[in-house]
């Protein structure tokens, strides 16, 4: 009986501290979110954008952040764009700075952000850049400069573009795990990864063509900035002529090399401020909270599908569920008159692309859709699109990928030789145990896989042809899995003109026949006590701690776990979300 009692408050102790630091937890963000200060843009300030940190399509707060390892904002491009359109006209905003560095924005975010601060310096208002180092996707940014700085000590980089891909063929080969990769399209590439220990000569084909566009695009800035020809330019890269800051003044790349402290210097002086006087710089989230949000009894709702495409329920990524929720609620509200669609996905679930695009389609019969492409909207991102009146990318967009893949695995050899575990199995019928992962394929079961791929490759060009008005040999021309980036992809009518979201929101608005209009966002953020719930469940606690304890190889930890909840499906997916650099 004592071991029981023993037992027993050593239980309640510990449930008593679990809700002690539960209240905790609360009373913190409670605190945190009490305490924190209202943005107010003083006369002369700056608003500063940070090319060193993530964007993505919306702003993203976390206030458990601190918790769990992970950042308490991410900054969306949505703020991004707002605060610059609004900066343009507010007398506070006297200039914009931006933050150089090592960016891990996407090239079609950056331009649209580029786009963005051209059309604020038609105000008349400065645009400044500076930073210790500064990567091509910086020296593409700073082209809109007024004035450009990096470290006289720093770095950086003009050296041509690059797409790098990791292979996991050989570490297969070494666990005994087979593999029977199958696909419709030539250039369909998702398989590579497993199947393959480097590009194919189509892969390679395709993404040479893809860089070039996207190459193309950095020479014709840096070009109009530094008045030296893109060839010159092209020939300086290659031959890596710009090693050194100094090179890059000596070729008008930047306009100089100064510390930061001079820089800000340079900014007093153009604020007409005392040199001991602080700067009020100001940032795009904290600036986009005092913006004064439209009024009007219309709406146009903006729909993000922003991730990898998942069959089911969960957030962060795109899950056909999920998103089929935030459609349906877009439907039934009769103030919103029309839907801009925002597609930053390489794609994924074959299955969940083709129940969304139903969803998205049975939108269209009620309300206008006009489709805004981002980083990304290949594959099953591209799917989505097709349910769409209109398309309209960047021409940094990468999109396309018009194909299908899968990939199997047989797993016999490796629980047999590596584990010593051995399976059987006794069945009714010859195929009762198919798909199965632990013994190989028979030729019919084979043939049985591709039939499959081949009737969703039809069914995936059948949209396609009714959306772009095309012939079905037309666009059989056009996808075999081939990439494009926007410019390409305008050129194979593959989308109707280049555009960011506000192109898309005036064709919106135009085809609902709406001037006046507030603009609404899907999906909603989650709810504070959804956020809280979800940051301390079992499974973000883990793919924190995993993100800490990996590090650069939790990138290989994510790719093993994707190929684990992706086994014996059918895929519209990019191979790898390119880091073009």
């Amino acid at each position: 009986m004592k071991q029981f009692f023993k037992f027993f408050f050593a239980s309640l102790a510990a449930l008593f501290i679990f809700v002690l630091l539960i209240f905790v937890v609360f009373g913190g963000i409670i605190a945190g979110s009490a305490s924190k200060e209202q943005t107010i843009v003083d006369n002369n300030s700056v608003l500063c954008i940070d090319l060193n940190e993530n964007i993505t399509e919306q702003t993203q707060e976390n206030q458990l952040g601190i918790l769990s390892g992970q950042p308490t904002s991410i900054v969306g491009l949505n703020d991004v764009l707002a605060s610059i359109k609004a900066a343009k006209s507010d007398e506070n905003i006297k200039g914009i700075y931006i933050k150089l560095g090592m960016s891990p924005i996407g090239w079609a975010t950056l331009q649209e952000i580029k786009d963005a601060i051209e059309d604020f310096k038609k105000s008349k208002k400065f645009v400044y850049s500076y930073g210790e180092i500064a990567d091509q996707k910086s020296v593409y940014m700073s082209t809109v400069s007024d004035s450009s700085f990096v470290n006289p000590s720093g770095g950086i980089e003009f050296k041509g573009l690059a797409i790098s891909g990791m292979f996991y063929k050989g570490t297969l080969e070494k666990l005994d795990v087979k593999t029977e990769a199958f696909h419709c399209g030539q250039f369909k590439g998702a398989h590579e990864p497993y199947s393959r220990e480097n590009f194919s000569d189509a892969n390679r084909f395709q993404l040479t063509a893809l860089l070039n566009d996207f190459y193309a695009e950095l020479l014709m800035a840096i070009s109009k900035k530094s008045g030296i020809d893109t060839a010159t330019l092209a020939k300086m890269a290659n031959e890596g002529t710009v090693k050194f800051p100094k090179d890059a003044v000596a070729y008008k790349l930047i306009n100089g090399t100064r510390y930061s402290d001079e820089v800000e210097l340079s900014i007093k002086n153009k604020l007409a401020i005392n040199e001991k006087d602080k700067i009020s710089f100001v940032t795009a989230d904290d600036y986009a909270e005092t913006i004064v949000e439209k009024t009007a009894t219309d709406k146009i709702a903006i729909l993000y599908a922003e991730g990898a495409i998942y069959d089911g329920e969960g957030d962060e990524e795109i899950y056909s569920k999920t998103f089929i929720k935030s459609i349906r609620k877009i439907k039934n509200d009769d103030k919103i008159k029309a839907v801009v669609l925002r597609i930053n996905s390489p794609g994924g679930s074959a299955l969940a692309s083709e129940v969304m695009y139903h969803e998205l389609e049975q939108l269209n019969k009620v309300k206008p859709i006009v489709v805004s492409m981002g980083n990304y909207a290949a594959s099953g991102g591209y799917y989505l699109s097709c349910a769409g009146d209109s398309i309209f990318a960047d021409q940094n967009t990468l999109t396309g990928s018009i194909g299908v893949v899968g990939v199997m695995f047989n797993m016999g050899e490796f629980y047999k030789n590596k584990l010593g575990i051995t399976t059987d199995a006794v069945k009714t019928a010859e195929h009762a145990d198919f798909p199965n992962l632990t013994r190989p394929m028979s030729e019919f079961e084979h043939n049985w896989i591709q039939g499959f791929l081949d009737t969703t490759y039809m069914l995936f060009k059948s949209r396609v042809a009714n959306a772009r008005n095309l012939t079905l040999q037309q666009v059989e021309e056009l996808a075999q899995g081939h990439v494009y980036s926007g410019k390409a992809a305008l050129n194979l009518k593959l989308i109707d003109g280049l555009g960011n979201v506000d192109r898309a929101l005036k064709s919106a608005s135009a085809m609902a026949k709406v001037a006046d209009y507030k603009i609404v966002e899907y999906p909603k953020p989650i709810d504070k006590l959804q956020e809280i719930v979800n940051q301390l469940s079992g499974n973000k606690r883990e793919e924190a701690i995993m993100k800490k304890v990996l590090g650069e190889e939790y990138v290989v930890f994510k790719e093993i776990q994707k190929v684990k909840s992706q086994q014996n499906q059918v895929q519209m997916a990019l191979p790898w979300l390119f880091d073009i650099r």
